[in-house]
């Protein structure tokens, strides 16, 4: 990466956390939600990935909430949209690249790290639903240009699946 290149992904990080979608970025980002939530929901429950679950209780609720907003929401839309999706001239290139290279960080994530939800992303039905979650981010970050409306929705996905659908903590 050149000097130039690196100062113009710095410039669309910082921009993208700057901009809050106007009415109609916030409808685009709801459109995308509308092909997208019901399909992730269907493979997950086809692959037994969620099912009911009593939430835990409030301060270790309060606290899941808080962790997932910085990590993986905030941290993981950074790097996998903000940085490789150039914001003022995104390319279904960018957008693939995007998404393939956030499916391949999960299993990474298992195998060097090995948390307690190291099974599931191992899950191929798992990857299938982060693959799905990551083209609606990618597309939601193109049709806002803001980091925002993708964080909360990668927040709100893996926050109820952890909260409410049984998924690992």
């Amino acid at each position: 990466m050149t000097g130039e290149t690196v100062r113009k992904r710095t410039q669309d990080i910082l921009a993208a956390l700057r901009t809050w979608p106007d009415r109609a970025g916030w409808w685009r980002a709801a459109m995308e939600l509308l092909w997208s939530l019901p399909l992730l929901l269907l493979i997950a429950w086809c692959a037994g990935l969620i099912a009911p679950a009593t939430p835990p209780p409030a301060e270790e609720f309060a606290l899941l909430a808080l962790t997932l907003l910085v990590a993986p929401a905030l941290g993981e839309e950074l790097l996998f949209r903000a940085t490789l999706i150039p914001r003022e001239r995104p390319s279904t290139v960018w957008v693939a690249l995007s998404v393939l290279l956030f499916v391949a960080w999960h299993p990474l994530q298992a195998i060097t790290i090995g948390p307690p939800w190291a099974p599931a992303f191992l899950d191929p039905w798992f990857l299938a639903c982060v693959a799905v979650l990551g083209a609606a981010l990618a597309r939601i970050y193109t049709a806002t240009r803001s980091i925002w409306p993708y964080v909360l929705t990668h927040w709100a996905v893996v926050f109820g699946w952890k909260a409410f659908l049984g998924g690992p903590f």
